[in-house]
């Protein structure tokens, strides 16, 4: 099992490495750009020199070397220093003077500079191969060094060479400085993404940790939604509103439920009592009519059975295990059918129905099982609330089918109106309160849609379904 980690330290982790790396890459990027610039500031300086001290060089030294004492070259050299050192552009630079055989001639014995003898010996040994006035690189242990040559073409005889060195650590300072600047500031910046991080996550871990709370107790049934204040983040306080939204909608299915669950053991205990009573009459024989009895027992049987059928129709409607066999199915020929059907009830009543179709078949998909108790449970509760007629008629649009069932009678009682469609939920004169209810879920079932309204003539209900091309 891969290790959890805290919100706070998934939102530090990253927000520290980010800061951290940038800073680290930023510094690197830094070195190495002011290594490039000093290095060419340094030569582009030693080629500058080379050429400021070459008008020099040439008054100062001609002739023939052999023609010089070594007071002569010391004296010659001193100025030569004297000029170099007074020129702004020479501040680091060190000019050696070397025989035609790479032997140092001047100067001789310790100086002040910065030229050691492992440099000259160096030096020295690239000064066949070297190319006039090019500038070279050349390190002595930690330290580096560029140089480049300059021929005493004035000279007779004995060729000697001048050769002009600058030091490259001299910026070496100025760098290790600017980078523990940068140092300093990648640990500030590191310690303020750190308290940043942290404040970050508080703000994200307090109300995450509060709806978890939440969360478990609607879990353990307790559905009174939140009175916290939402979060200033926008996806959280949607998230808090959501929660309790749900919690609100679980709140209710679980009223529901239980309304259901007592409702429906109040409709089954009436059928059940009426059998019990009277066949225990019949097994005493206290009944001396037992035919009598035996037809209550067979009409509550039937009404037991009835309401069982409803039941278990609603529930695997709602549960989804019903088993979905959606169809094409031509509604002016199913209307006729289902009108067929309802002809014995009709007479029962004292009714009468009517159909009014359209010229064109109107198709839908639908399944014909759920789409006829639907049509039917609504119609026949028209019929008993109708003073002589209900009418079953069939309209459509572009897109939709719709399927009006209305009668004559007095209409819905406002007060009954928005709850007639609610599981045993019974008006005057009603049955189990579950017909309407079976309606709505088989409708809705089918990706349609049912509403009922009162008209001045009566009641109306629609049945609406998506309609199918040919």
């Amino acid at each position: 099992m891969n290790h959890i980690k805290s919100m706070k330290s998934k939102i530090r982790t990253p927000v520290l490495l980010l800061i951290v790396g940038f800073a680290f890459i930023t510094l690197l990027l830094f070195n190495v750009a002011m290594r490039i610039y000093v290095d060419n500031n340094a030569k582009n300086e030693l080629q500058s020199v080379s050429k400021t001290m070459e008008t020099v060089v040439k008054k100062e030294l001609t002739g023939n070397l052999r023609n010089y004492t070594t007071n002569n070259l010391k004296t010659a050299f001193t100025r030569l220093f004297k000029a170099l050192h007074t020129s702004k552009l020479a501040a680091n630079t060190e000019m050696l003077l070397y025989s035609r055989r790479q032997e140092l001639l001047y100067p001789q014995g310790e100086t002040d500079s910065f030229v050691n003898q492992q440099l000259v010996d160096k030096i020295a040994e690239q000064l066949p191969s070297m190319k006039e006035k090019k500038v070279y690189t050349i390190r002595t242990g930690n330290a580096k060094y560029f140089f480049l040559s300059y021929p005493l073409t004035n000279f007779t005889g004995d060729h000697p060479t001048i050769v002009f060195v600058a030091q490259a650590g001299e910026a070496n300072a100025l760098i290790r400085m600017i980078n523990l600047i940068l140092i300093c500031v990648m640990l500030l910046g590191a310690a303020f993404a750190a308290l940043l991080a942290n404040q970050l996550s508080a703000r994200i871990a307090k109300p995450v940790a509060e709806l978890c709370d939440l969360t478990k107790k609607i879990g353990k049934g307790e559905f009174s939604t939140s009175s916290q204040s939402a979060s200033d983040i926008l996806e959280l306080g949607l998230l808090h509103q959501s929660i309790n939204e749900m919690s609100a909608r679980l709140e209710a299915n679980d009223k529901s439920q239980k309304t259901f669950l007592q409702n429906a053991s109040h409709e089954l205990r009436t059928p059940l009592m009426s059998i019990q009573g009277y066949a225990e009459g019949i097994q005493s024989g206290v009944l001396p009519d037992v035919k009598h009895a035996a037809e209550i027992i067979n009409s509550e049987s039937k009404r037991l059975n009835t309401l069982v059928e409803e039941l278990l129709t609603l529930s695997r409607i709602e549960s989804q295990t019903y088993v979905r066999e959606l169809t094409v199915i031509n509604l002016c020929d199913v209307l006729k059918e289902y009108t067929q059907r309802l002809g014995g009830f009709v007479s029962k009543l004292q009714r009468r129905l009517t159909l009014t179709l359209s010229d064109t078949p109107v198709l839908v998909l639908a399944d014909d099982a759920l789409l006829s108790q639907a049509v039917m449970n609504i119609a026949s509760n028209c019929l008993r609330y109708a003073n002589t007629t209900a009418n079953i008629s069939l309209l459509q649009s572009k897109t939709d089918a719709v399927i009006r069932i209305t009668d004559d009678g007095a209409g819905i009682p406002e007060a009954d109106l928005p709850h007639i469609f609610e599981r045993f939920y019974k008006g005057t004169g009603g049955n189990f309160g579950l017909g309407l209810a079976i309606a709505k879920s088989a409708v809705e079932f089918m990706s349609g849609n049912v509403r009922a309204y009162n008209t001045e003539s009566g009641a109306v209900f629609e049945i609406t379904l998506p309609v199918q091309s040919e």
